[in-house]
């Protein structure tokens, strides 16, 4: 089930209110969108990008009170929250790769939502056995997992932080009970003729009397989102379920077709995990990003290692205006895939053969596997050792109501943070004032007898994410570029395509972010995104097999790009956000 998406009048209205507002520098793209909103003081000592230009700035507030990174993306994790509700929140579960300059050392962590501690076969099966309608399990209460956000940026401000936890809500409390302009991506979103009907429980927040949205700019203001934030900012993540607020959240989640089966336990049982990066080389850099739960970063760390593997008689450049190398990416980005399908699942549960899967022999013997004249019909996952399950179920996908935050201070220290409510407005349920996911549709399908499927649903259990915060360092081991996106199963073509970009042709964050999308990384599909160059070669790439889809991509990236002279950095030219620094 998919979300309605800002039409492209919404997008302009957006780029304008931003230049105008903001003062953002346009930057020339190869392709439209033709403005990508980028850092406006170059060079920065300090920088940050997120999706919403008050979420930025209450980063780089925060930065300049002396706090760390990890401080400065709680304190915009809270605004994206108000203002990008559908995106992100505390009602969620975020990934974080974190940079700590004077230890050296790269450290990552996951709090994804996770299943409760009584779960069923699968979200479409019921608690009697019985087969459930399974996009009518896609929202309401049986669909939201255990959230996590809270949990882990409070594991990872204890590690790193500076500030203390309570000064880090000031930002979003002061938007929450004073208001902000309605967004344009935001009302995009809710200004279909359906909305009203379909989000009845934002009806009070974000439309008139009348049933229509409020017009971009009107004022919102969200005083249980702000209060909801007072006492998470005394009490920590216990603010979440104690005083009575576990208990209005178990009741928001008998709504819907199913009810949860969730209860109050499950909240403060939630832990989130420190995992290990996992980094390979491409290029003189090495590219660093999370590994399981999230697939999406062993396969960006595949395709990028497939891509420097091509064969001799194959393109010899990067270049994605070559209908022979966007063939060879695409081809590339389906080995990935299906092997994501194969192995990946949440490593408390499953043993993901992580070594295997980013081995050079058998990445170069992956690529070799690529017809450079056709479309190879049927793409199998590679043989890896020590790998415990060898079956094969459908997995789901994160979508692309998902959110970047990228971060870096004068010491050199750097966070990205990948945060999600999944699907748009997740569960479609909100409680004190903020929206509840619906991350366990990311499970399997229940398996058949005898099919032990990694991402099968069980208690206590991650989804898996496409999700990938990256950190790339070059040769001499220090940062150079901080980022990550949204944008659902794509989100891995989306990272790829930026890292080729920038670290293969040497664009600026800006020129990245702002070409047209290609991905293969849905099942039976090459999408090309509408309106750039890249759909221009669909004929191309329909000759050689491929089955070409071409409509709008809304990705949602974001990076920052250390040179000598200080940080550059961009946000997506396609949704709200800004880079800024000083």
């Amino acid at each position: 089930m998919n979300d309605p998406q800002p039409s492209p009048a919404i997008r302009s209205v957006l780029i304008a209110w931003l230049l105008a507002g903001l003062g953002a520098c346009a930057t020339p793209s190869p392709v439209p969108p033709d403005l990508a909103r980028t850092i406006a003081s170059l060079p920065a000592t300090q920088a940050a990008t997120t999706a919403h230009p008050l979420a930025t700035k209450a980063a780089l507030r925060i930065l300049d009170q002396g706090g760390a990174p990890i401080d400065a993306a709680i304190a915009a994790q809270m605004v994206l929250g108000l203002v990008e509700p559908q995106s992100s929140g505390i009602g969620g579960g975020a990934l974080i790769m974190h940079w700590d300059a004077t230890a050296g050392k790269l450290s990552s962590y996951d709090g994804l939502a996770a299943a409760p501690a009584t779960v069923t076969a699968g979200l479409s099966v019921d608690v009697d056995g019985k087969v459930l309608k399974s996009e009518a399990m896609q929202r309401g209460g049986r669909s939201v997992g255990v959230p996590g956000t809270l949990a882990v940026l409070k594991q990872v401000h204890q590690r790193y932080g500076k500030l203390a936890w309570s000064a880090l809500f000031d930002p979003a409390i002061e938007l929450a009970e004073g208001g902000f302009p309605m967004p344009a991506y935001l009302h995009g979103i809710l200004a279909t003729p359906s909305a009203a009907a379909e989000h009845p429980e934002m009806l009070a927040l974000y439309f008139d009397t009348d049933g229509q949205v409020l017009p971009v700019g009107k004022t919102v203001i969200n005083k249980a989102y702000a209060a909801t934030l007072r006492r998470i900012s005394a009490r920590g993540p216990a603010g979440l379920w104690e005083e009575g607020a576990g208990t209005a959240l178990i009741a928001t989640l008998q709504r819907g077709y199913r009810s949860s089966l969730m209860t109050e336990a499950d909240l403060p049982a939630y832990n989130a995990r420190e995992r290990d990066p996992l980094c390979a080389p491409f290029l003189a850099y090495s590219v660093c990003v999370m590994g399981p739960s999230s697939f999406g970063g062993i396969a960006v760390l595949q395709v990028l290692q497939m891509l420097e593997a091509r064969p001799a008689n194959g393109p010899q450049r990067f270049n994605f205006d070559d209908t022979e190398f966007v063939h060879y990416y695409a081809e590339a980005g389906r080995l990935a895939q299906a092997d994501r399908y194969q192995y990946v699942g949440d490593p408390d549960f499953v043993r993901v053969p992580t070594a295997g899967l980013l081995a050079g022999d058998y990445l170069r013997g992956r690529a070799g596997l690529i017809d450079s004249s056709k479309m190879t019909r049927i793409v199998k996952p590679g043989r890896v050792a020590a790998a415990e399950n060898q079956t094969l179920a459908p997995a789901g996908e994160v979508a692309d109501a998902t959110s970047q935050i990228a971060i870096v201070d004068r010491q050199g220290n750097a966070v990205s943070v990948t945060t999600t409510n999944n699907l748009n407005f997740g569960s479609r349920l909100m409680v004190d004032g903020f929206v509840l996911n619906n991350a366990l549709t990311n499970f399997s399908a229940a398996p058949r007898e005898g099919q032990a499927a990694p991402n099968r649903m069980q208690a206590g259990k991650r989804p898996v994410t496409s999700m990938a915060p990256t950190i790339v360092f070059d040769a001499a081991g220090k940062p150079i570029l901080v980022g990550g996106s949204a944008g659902g199963g794509q989100l891995v073509d989306y990272i790829s395509q930026s890292l080729v970009e920038m670290l293969a042709n040497q664009r600026t964050p800006a020129e990245a972010l702002a070409r047209g999308h290609m991905s293969s990384a849905i099942r039976g599909k090459l999408q090309l995104e509408q309106g750039t160059r890249a759909a221009t070669a669909a004929a191309a790439l329909s000759a050689k097999g491929h089955s070409v889809e071409v409509l709008p991509m809304l990705s949602g990236l974001g990076f920052l790009m250390k040179r000598e002279d200080g940080w550059i950095g961009a946000a997506d030219p396609r949704r709200d956000g800004v880079a800024l620094g000083r």
